[in-house]
């Protein structure tokens, strides 16, 4: 109903927010899974790390800049100036603010995994920190939709 009275001009910079973070969202799981899914199969690891770096360069790293400025440009269209923005837009810069020092934490984990293979500690560490920051994400994805 709230999309039926919204100017149209609020179009474009919320399709590239929701885009992005929905892309965000899957390629930060696939991370997570293929990390998971590495556990216990060495012979798969240097497979699925070279599979996870990739999904981290070419699938976080653009969603999350997509995302990041559509959340901007939707932001300063719909609270101008000034304005005070509700607690929900509050807690969307609250996850991706740390959010970007985790995720370059979770890109040199990844690099380091894919050079060292399953023998590394970074392997431990891949899917745990990207299933926190799914979780985060999902967090944001409540208040941003739910509104609460």
């Amino acid at each position: 109903m709230i999309a039926l009275i919204r100017p149209g001009s609020w179009n474009l910079p919320l399709f590239l927010h929701v885009f992005g973070a929905t892309v965000l969202f899957g390629a930060t799981a696939t991370v997570a899974i293929l990390g998971f899914a590495s556990r216990g199969r060495e012979q798969y690891a240097p497979l699925l790390s070279r599979v996870a770096l990739r999904t981290f360069l070419f699938g976080i790293v653009p969603s999350f800049i997509l995302m990041r400025a559509g959340a901007q440009w939707i932001v300063g269209k719909e609270f101008p100036g000034n304005a005070k923005t509700p607690g929900w837009v509050d807690v969307g810069f609250i996850v991706t603010e740390p959010g970007a020092l985790l995720l370059i934490i979770l890109g040199v984990l990844t690099w380091m995994w894919k050079r060292r293979g399953a023998t590394g500690r970074s392997a431990m560490f891949v899917p745990w920190l990207a299933s926190v920051y799914v979780i985060a994400l999902g967090v944001a994805w409540f208040a941003m939709s739910g509104k609460p």
